[in-house]
This record gives C-alpha cells, structure tokens and sequence, in this order.
C-alpha cells in the first residue's frame, strides 16, 4: 500500500515536471509515436507483400516433387574393368537413362491414399519448340490430367479465355502462356507448329491462354492432355516423369521427400529448396525493416534521455528539497522513471493508431498489375504480433531512456546543493 501511495504521489510531481516542459515533453511523445508508427506501416506492408509474393510462387509449386535425374555413373568402365589401380576419366558424359518414373502410375495411385496428401498428379515434362512462321521460341510442355492438375494449382482460376477442358477432348492442343502466347502472336483458335527434342513436328491448336503471375512460367510453359505429350514423345501410357503432391500441412514436406526417395528410389525435392532463394530473401527483408525501426526508436529514446537529463539539472533545487522532507532514492527515481513511462505508453499507444491508419489507408489503395493478375489493392499484413512487438519496443527504449537520468536525480545530495 505504502509503496502506491509513493508511486502516486511520483506520477503527480511528474505530471507537473512535465506540465512545465510541456514542450519538451511533446516532442519526446511525437519521436516514440513517429517511431512506432514508421515500424507498423514498414513492417505491415513488406510483410503483406512478402506474404502475397510468397502465396503466388508457392501456389505454383508443389510441396513435394519426385522426378529422375540425369547424373554421371558413379563408377567408371575403367573401375568396372580394373578395381584395383587408380583410374582417372575427364568428361565422363552422364549416363543415357529415361526420365521416367518406373511404376509412377501406382505410386501416385497409393500416395493418393495416404492422409497427409492433399492433391497429388502425375505428369510429363519436356522441353519443346514453338514455332510460327519464322519466329521459334523454347520453352516447356506440360503433360497433365486437369483433373488431378487443378486442384494442385488452381489453373481454371488463371485462364483468361479458352477451355483446359478441351484438352481432354481435342487431339493435339495446347493451353499457352499469356506471355508465351503475346511473343508468338496468337490467341485462341490459332494453330502453331510444335517441335520435339528428337525433331517430330507436329501442328497443334491453341485452346485457351493461362495468366499466372509468373513470368517465366508464363513465357515458356504450355499444358497440353498426358496422351497428347506421350504421343509426342512416342513413349507409352505408363510413362510419367514428374509426381508432383500438395500436403495437408506443408510443413511434414522435407520428411516425406527423404521418406519417399528412399521408398521409391527417385530423387526428389520440397517447396523450401524450390523456394530457397525467395524464402532467405524475406528473412533479409525482415531485418532491414527491424533494423530501421528499432534505429528510429533508439533515436527517439535519446531524445527522451536528453530531456530528462535537461531537466534533472533544472530541478536540483527541487530534488534537494524533496530528499530534504523525507523522499527516498527509490521515491525520486519513481519521478523521473514514471516521466518516461508515461512518454512512451502515450508514444506508443498513439503509434500503434496511425501505423494502424496508414497501413489501412495503403491497402485501401487499388494498384493495377499486367503481371500480378489478383492483384487489385497493394498487400499489408495486419497481425496483431506486430502491434505487440512494436508496443513492447516502445515502452522498452523509453524505459532505459529515463532509468539511467533517474539514478542520476537519486544519487543527488541534497546538502551540497542547499550550500549551493
């Protein structure tokens, strides 16, 4: 009790220190508000647009990939011939295997069972040539069954006109890029000549053109029917070369990838190595921002250590009067301690509002995108996390900022300062 009395009667005399450096005073409460508010729109808008980067590549990648690999023979002809003596090879070409995966149909039939799997397809994926008239692009087919295909990427929500149905039910047709199909200049209906890695040409239709956002995706890749791109590479129904699996929790995705290769013998890869480089790019943005808010809130914390430190030299005579009654060290450091409490919480709380009205006022704010298709608003992050963080910051910079000029104001002697 007595220790609340004393707390009370320190945030009463503070009150009137900071009524008399009422100036002061507010402009140490606009550098914490400024600092905190800076953190809430920086953090909330890089995160949003790491966030909707982040949902866009992910959506085109799949959790878990297991594919074959074209590699060198581990051991040479020489070694085979003669194990025992030391036998050099420069240039070893790699090995002549197919890219397909033994048995790939019934795995992707048993893994379709498995409660972790969410989606899961079977395709094929070669590389190509577009042609038409004198203009020849490569690029990369996909060989897919819509059916298994959609729910993995959501491609019926990225046409933007034709039909991935027809596909199934027109020989030798393609669903192209946007970008592909701008650099090639035709549109749905239009025919084009594709060309195999073993040079079979073939004249396929264009029913329908895909947008993903992406733009190496959309320059390059087409999607044709399975028993199209099978016929193309005259290999046979069976032959797959890619399983491609989305996860109930995307998480479990490293652990299955090494469970799987070892099951099946494939290599294989999850959507953090797919993504490595994207994924390291955000935790760098991420300290970038942190770096410059906590900059700007250590900035105004000696902001409010100058002020206080101001203000100790003015009030000597008071302090010294005030030990001189009876007020104990702990009492005058309550004054000063509870000066820049009060800065800070009002700094923060005060932050913490127009952070929150700039981010919603930047993501009210419609931005058109020839590449971010679902893009209409620009993208912020409202979690809550940020809000907690940046109000424990806050309140943690003011806090030192005063403790340290309130030592000082308790180790003041009252006799020495009397004398004068």
């Amino acid at each position: 009790m007595k220790l609340l009395t004393n707390i009370k009667l320190a945030a009463s005399i503070a009150l009137t220190h900071m009524r008399a450096r009422l100036k002061q005073t507010i402009i140490a409460t606009v550098g914490v508000t400024f600092g905190i508010t800076v953190f809430i729109f920086m953090v909330s808008f890089i995160q949003g647009s790491n966030d909707f980067v982040k949902a866009v590549a992910f959506e085109q990648s799949p959790h878990l990939r297991l594919y074959n690999e074209v590699q060198t023979s581990p051991q040479s002809v020489l070694d085979k011939a003669d194990p025992h003596v030391i036998n050099i090879v420069a240039h070893e070409k790699p090995k002549d295997i197919l890219l397909n995966l033994k048995d790939g149909r019934q795995i992707v039939q048993q893994l379709q069972q498995d409660p972790r799997v969410a989606a899961i397809s079977g395709s094929v994926n070669t590389q190509v040539f577009y042609r038409l008239g004198s203009s020849t692009i490569n690029g990369t087919i996909n060989g897919i069954r819509f059916e298994e295909e959609n729910p993995l990427f959501h491609l019926q929500a990225k046409l933007l006109e034709g039909s991935f149905q027809e596909l199934s039910t027109l020989p030798n047709s393609l669903v192209l890029g946007v970008g592909l199909a701008k650099r090639l200049n035709v549109k749905t209906g239009d025919r084009i000549e594709l060309t195999t890695e073993k040079g079979n040409n073939f004249s396929v239709k264009v029913v329908g053109i895909f947008k993903t956002g992406m733009t190496d995706i959309d320059k390059q890749q087409s999607y044709a029917s399975l028993n199209t791109v099978q016929r193309f590479l005259e290999v046979p129904a069976s032959y797959i070369t890619d399983i491609k699996i989305k996860l109930h929790d995307m998480e479990l995705a490293p652990e299955m990838s090494r469970e799987l290769q070892d099951k099946y013998g494939f290599h294989g890869s999850d959507w953090k190595q797919d993504n490595a480089a994207l994924l390291e790019g955000d935790s760098l943005r991420k300290m970038i921002v942190y770096g410059v808010a906590i900059t700007i809130l250590l900035v105004a914390g000696f902001g409010i250590f100058n002020i206080l430190t101001m203000m100790i030299y003015e009030k000597m005579k008071d302090i010294a009067i005030l030990k001189a009654m009876g007020f104990s060290d702990s009492d005058i450091r309550w004054i000063f301690l509870v000066q820049a409490l009060i800065i800070g919480i009002a700094g923060a709380l005060m932050g913490l509002v127009f952070g929150f009205l700039v981010a919603y006022g930047i993501s009210k704010m419609p931005y058109h995108s020839d590449v971010m298709i679902t893009l209409d608003h620009l993208p912020v992050s409202f979690s809550m996390v940020y809000y907690v963080t940046g109000f424990t910051f806050g309140i943690l910079t003011t806090t030192l900022a005063g403790y340290l000029p309130s030592r000082k104001a308790a180790n003041v002697d009252p006799i020495t300062i009397l004398r004068g």
